[in-house]
């Protein structure tokens, strides 16, 4: 391992082990179902990956690729698969979805639980695209605030939220911030009645791979 350690080393190894913690959990749900896919004994051995503080070697890496992992992704954040073109666009919306219905799904076993004595805080969630318009849904959030199927396919976010209330969430959109990050909002979204809803909501914000443009992930719920 190279002892010469820089901002620029330091910076890369973190975003390795946030992409390889990312990548194993989408795919085998914890670190140990990786390790016993991937025929590695103890599964402290990929401490040091997952806490950014070495690379991996050849072994490593052959033992990654022959679980189907995109290496280029893994260890710089670009991907010959997520380039400017639809279907790389759509590969790359598609790790928000996967995200967001795992998130779903843990917090659905969470609240039963506790035998239905509480309800879900997720209403509705989307993605938006750079412009941010809405690009992927699954209709819960036409369910959440009464439109008809598809008929928010492409809206505008600032053409749902009041117009009292979009400056804010506009100008919190352009502000520098590390590569990743969640922005929380109280905002009146309309409704298809035509009337406006009192909104919880965050946005998970992400870079888009080899672009300066972000994306962003929506969630929703009803203020309390």
């Amino acid at each position: 391992m190279n002892s010469s350690i820089t901002p620029h080393n330091v910076s890369m190894q973190r975003g390795f082990s946030q992409r390889l913690r990312e990548y194993i959990l989408q795919k085998h749900g914890s670190i140990n179902a990786f390790c016993k896919a991937a025929d590695i004994k103890y599964p402290a051995q990929m401490t040091p990956y997952l806490k950014g503080r070495c690379q991996p070697g050849k072994k490593m890496l052959d033992r990654l690729r022959q679980d189907g992992a995109d290496i280029e992704w893994l260890l710089s954040g670009h991907s010959t698969a997520m380039s400017a073109d639809p279907l790389g666009n759509a590969l790359v919306l598609s790790r928000y979805r996967m995200d967001l219905e795992s998130l779903l799904r843990q917090v659905r076993i969470h609240m039963g639980r506790y035998g239905g004595a509480y309800t879900p805080v997720i209403e509705a969630y989307a993605v938006l695209d750079h412009s941010a318009r809405i690009v992927e849904l699954t209709g819960s959030i036409e369910r959440f605030l009464a439109y008809e199927k598809n008929a928010l396919y492409e809206a505008r976010l600032d053409s749902l939220i009041h117009p009292e209330d979009y400056p804010g969430v506009e100008s919190a959109l352009h502000e520098e911030r590390p590569e990743e990050g969640i922005l929380n909002f109280n905002s009146k979204f309309l409704t298809g009645g035509g009337e406006y809803m009192d909104v919880e909501w965050s946005l998970y914000v992400k870079n888009r791979p080899m672009s300066d443009m972000q994306e962003y992930a929506m969630i929703l719920r009803k203020s309390s």
